[in-house]
């Protein structure tokens, strides 16, 4: 063993050479770097954050309020389409409002297209941020290929329908590939594939290895499918018996039904027919924000592990972050395996649609020549 005298030798020599300067220089740049920013978003006073509707998001994203009352913020709630109507004429009137923006993959991949945020890897300051191996897969995910627009939310979803609870069993339907089943055919109802409240499912299925284009052809085509366009109607057209069942129903509607007593239930796919959600849970920082520091502060804050603690247990959704406990989740479904091979709609090679656009065009086609052209 080195006595101590020939160690603080050996150390000196080390610290000469600079082998040990780097990593205590980067934590006192990372320090002076966060102080420096979050004296300088105090000093322009506030934030206005663009995001999701609904009052399970707006409380978790206003928590940032009191972690630092010094920034006041202004949160603007809406649907993806409606934020990206308002920011762009904002754009075109020579005005930058929003600081940080909160939505689905959707909305957030066009903009980020159109230029409308910075990348994000550079604002991350905080140590526990810049580390990836903390998060699922040990790596950020992103919705577009400049990595300005992060995935930080994502849900397991497996399901593939709604069904009647007194008219058919638990069970019954396994597999996405039992739609094709001859006794549910002219007795289903979809929600429109190419609607935003579905497109990640169909997404989902359309990229699939073991469904693919040629099962979305034969469901379109052959099991003489109804398209509907309002959630809850199609929910409650279930429950009442008027169909047997409802493909890309979602959990929020069908979970509010069963509160109110009605006999509905879901169906829920194996784990290779299943994807992983962004939902709502995607973080872009706006280029040319009114507030750039308090931007910084906030997208920061908004991935620590206090941050995404506060937005899995206000949103129940499944934060990213694998460094946080998931037993405040209210459906246990959705909490993915470390190692699970889910397929994520929200990454940028699956936002190109043009392939299920010409898919179900196709099928449309064949269903008109099937069962007439009044379809």
């Amino acid at each position: 063993m080195l006595d101590r005298a020939r160690l603080s030798f050996l150390l000196s020599v080390l610290l000469a050479l600079g082998l040990f300067s780097h990593p205590v220089a980067s934590r006192a740049d990372w320090r002076a770097d966060w102080e420096k920013t979050l004296a300088a978003a105090k000093a322009e006073g506030n934030i206005w954050v663009y995001g999701p509707p609904g009052l399970q998001y707006i409380n978790a994203i206003e928590t940032f309020k009191t972690v630092y009352p010094d920034i006041k913020m202004v949160y603007v709630p809406g649907s993806g389409s409606q934020h990206s109507n308002r920011m762009s004429a904002e754009r075109r009137a020579g005005k930058f409002l929003a600081d940080a923006f909160i939505s689905g993959s959707g909305t957030g991949g066009i903009l980020a297209e159109k230029g409308f945020f910075d990348p994000l890897p550079p604002q991350l300051i905080l140590p526990e941020n810049t580390d990836q191996s903390l998060w699922f897969r040990k790596q950020h995910l992103y919705a577009d290929p400049g990595k300005a627009f992060i995935i930080m939310q994502g849900n397991v979803t497996a399901t593939i329908a709604a069904y009647n609870t007194q008219k058919h069993k638990p069970g019954e339907l396994k597999s996405f590939q039992g739609l094709l089943d001859l006794k549910w055919r002219g007795k289903m109802v979809s929600f429109d594939p190419l609607g935003r409240g579905a497109l990640q499912l169909w997404k989902g299925l359309y990229y699939n290895k073991n469904l693919g284009p040629e099962f979305i052809y034969r469901l379109f085509s052959e099991m003489d499918v109804t398209i509907g366009r309002d959630f809850r109607v199609a929910v409650d057209w279930v429950a009442s018996g008027k169909y047997e069942l409802f493909i890309a129903a979602r959990d929020t509607e069908v979970g509010d039904a069963m509160k109110k007593g009605l006999p509905i239930d879901l169906y829920r796919a194996p784990a290779d027919e299943g994807y992983l959600s962004g939902g709502f849970g995607h973080l872009g920082s706006m280029n040319r924000a009114p507030h750039p520091n308090a931007a910084r502060v906030f997208v920061n804050w908004m991935l620590s592990k206090e941050g995404q603690l506060a937005w899995q247990a206000k949103s129940d959704n499944n934060s990213l972050r694998m460094d946080i406990s998931k037993d405040m989740l209210t459906d246990k479904f959705i909490i993915p395996e470390a190692d699970g091979g889910y397929l994520v709609p929200s990454l940028p090679e699956y936002q190109d649609v043009s392939g299920l656009r010409k898919i179900l065009a196709k099928a449309k086609a064949g269903a008109a020549k099937r069962y007439g052209k009044g379809r």
